[in-house]
């Protein structure tokens, strides 16, 4: 009897294998071969399921975003409160511990590499967009409630609080000694506090 492939299982055991490669060498590691060899799989098995490193790179690209996605589920289903949760958006994109460090790593890699591909470019596009647009409702939730400056513009604001969030992760990254994960708390904290009511 031929054996049944579980062809999803073994995508994700792929995407891992790509995570863990661009996670702990960087993004010039991510070959169909170094793959294959960090999976423990042949080159023939990894091109069944992905055509070329562009590919590979957007598995990269989307393990980063599912992460992050799956986690800030978690924090939506334990408050309500707009405005907490419009933190929580902000933060979790701040280099404050392992995970989020080899993420950050990766996300900014990947930015680099986008302004020569055109899906990987579309991909954090559509990526940003959601995240801003993401904030820019729950503030528009928190200003509803009276908790937010009525006269604040949401979208604005959310876009100014994004782009706060990138300089500080990279920040973060690169210097860690002069902005903490606990300073740039802090700085985001103050920014969501100069929009309250």
């Amino acid at each position: 009897m031929p054996k049944v492939v579980d062809h999803e299982e073994r995508r994700a055991e792929l995407c891992a294998a790509v995570w863990r490669l661009a996670s702990r060498e960087g993004l010039e590691a991510v070959t169909v071969r170094r793959v294959a060899e960090e999976a423990g799989w042949s080159t023939g098995a990894v091109v069944h399921y992905f055509s070329d490193k562009e590919d590979l790179l957007l598995s990269a690209f989307q393990t980063v975003a599912d992460r992050v996605s799956r986690r800030l589920e978690k924090l939506e289903e334990q408050t309500n409160e707009p405005l907490q949760l419009a933190r929580a958006w902000l933060v979790e994109g701040l280099p404050l511990d392992s995970e989020r460090r080899a993420e950050v790593r990766v996300w900014f890699a990947l930015l680099g590499l986008a302004l020569t591909r055109p899906a990987l470019a579309r991909a954090q596009r559509l990526t940003y967009r959601a995240w801003r647009g993401r904030v820019a409702e729950l503030l528009r939730e928190a200003q509803d409630a009276g908790v937010v400056r009525a006269d604040t513009d949401c979208p604005a604001a959310a876009t100014a609080l994004v782009a706060l969030v990138d300089g500080l992760a990279i920040q973060a990254t690169f210097e860690p000694r002069a902005v903490s994960g606990g300073r740039a708390v802090q700085l985001v904290d103050a920014h969501l506090d100069a929009l309250r009511a």
